[in-house]
């Protein structure tokens, strides 16, 4: 499995909810979106749903130390956020 930079990320996965594996993140102490942060890592599996990531990333995450799971499209602006 190749580790591919964000950029290379977002152009080959767009719209698309991606599981990466062995995260390379920046900046740890700010409060930001981890699509933010995220330098590099290796794509476990893409997916328009993201409940298909969630059912499948225990099994695909056998072999790597950490994953993260980002979506590479933008939100719509109307979008209701609850914390």
């Amino acid at each position: 499995m190749d580790i591919l930079t964000i950029n290379q990320i977002k152009s080959l996965y767009p719209d698309q909810w991606v599981l990466v594996g062995n995260p390379e993140l920046k900046d740890f102490d700010t409060l930001e979106a981890i699509i933010n942060k995220l330098v590099s890592g290796i794509v476990l599996y893409a997916s328009k749903d993201k409940r298909e990531i969630a059912y499948k990333a225990k099994d695909l995450r056998k072999g790597v130390e950490s994953i993260t799971c980002v979506y590479t499209g933008e939100f719509p602006s109307n979008r209701k956020w609850l914390l």
